[in-house]
């Protein structure tokens, strides 16, 4: 690409309004960064419907057994696997349904490896080293929106007909032009030019918050607003189990919310369901086998 070219792209160009940046006080350079990034959230607000229509490519493939690929290079690869590890602690999913292919792997998420974000055949070797089938959708983020490796993973995924969405930081990009849906979000220009760790990030990182949000909500694994497929490995998480039985069951007892717990074997999932079924946890595990979808299975136990 040009240096013409890559100068024209929004999250390239100098920002006025942060010139004489170095010259500023402490507090004066905070306000400053925090003035830019109020911007982010309107911008994310202005590609809401390309969000939905992501998620909508995502579930049905998801609900047939699919994952969620993130793809990137550099920030928005290491953003990527900041979203999928979070997806089996709070959603009790297995670590590779959402899960992060970046270019030069995970070494790259500690080192950069910069270099290696201009080959679309590196892209497509990775995806198919992880397998990557028609039922799974890749999610290519980069700020500038012309990123070679996720162009060639877009292509790639298009090419066996897995779903393929972008998340750029540019208007009218070349990734853009390579996926099923485009979700690209102006930032434009950043503190210190050409940083896009920083608008941009928080901008894509958004836009992952809500794509893993809403995606593991409608396969079911959240209860309305609840988590209740945690598992109690510290006692921040243990504090937070009790809280969610009570809130999902409206039992303030702790020693029945404990004695359901237990009968659920230390599973907030089963413990809920047991307690609006009246099942036991046997029959609650059986339904759970053919459904992931937590309100489908309580259907199932004649619960709601």
């Amino acid at each position: 690409m040009s240096i013409e070219a890559v100068s024209s792209l929004h999250t390239e160009q100098r920002n006025p309004n942060t010139i004489g940046f170095s010259k500023l006080s402490t507090l004066e350079m905070v306000e400053k960064i925090n003035q830019e990034d109020m911007t982010v959230a309107q911008k994310v607000r202005e590609v809401l419907p390309k969000v939905a229509e992501a998620v909508d490519l995502i579930v049905p493939r998801m609900r047939q057994g699919g994952r969620l690929v993130y793809v990137g290079c550099g920030t928005s690869g290491r953003l990527g696997y900041m979203d999928a590890a979070e997806c089996a602690p709070t959603y009790g999913v297995a670590y590779d349904r959402v899960m992060c292919v970046m270019a030069g792997g995970k070494n790259a998420v500690f080192r950069p490896q910069e270099n290696l974000e201009d080959s679309m055949d590196a892209a497509v070797e990775d995806l198919k080293a992880n397998n990557l089938s028609p039922l799974d959708t890749v999610v290519a983020a980069a700020a500038s929106g012309r990123t070679p490796y996720c162009i060639g993973a877009l292509d790639y995924a298009r090419s066996i007909g897995a779903g393929a969405v972008c998340v750029v930081c540019n208007p009218n990009s070349e990734m853009g032009e390579h996926a099923e849906v485009a979700i690209e979000v102006d930032t434009c220009c950043e503190t210190i030019m050409g940083s896009t760790r920083m608008k941009a990030g928080t901008a894509q990182k958004m836009v992952m918050n809500m794509l893993s949000t809403i995606v593991m909500v409608q396969l079911g694994r959240a209860y309305d607003n609840l988590m209740i497929r945690m598992t109690a490995k510290n006692g921040k998480i243990s504090n937070r189990i009790v809280r969610v039985f009570k809130e999902a069951t409206g039992e303030a007892d702790m020693a029945k919310i404990q004695e359901w717990m237990n009968a659920g074997g230390g599973h907030l999932d089963v413990a809920i369901a047991m307690y609006k079924s009246g099942k036991s946890k046997d029959e609650v595990e059986a339904v759970f086998a053919q459904t992931e979808d937590f309100y489908q299975a309580l259907k199932l136990l004649d619960a709601e």
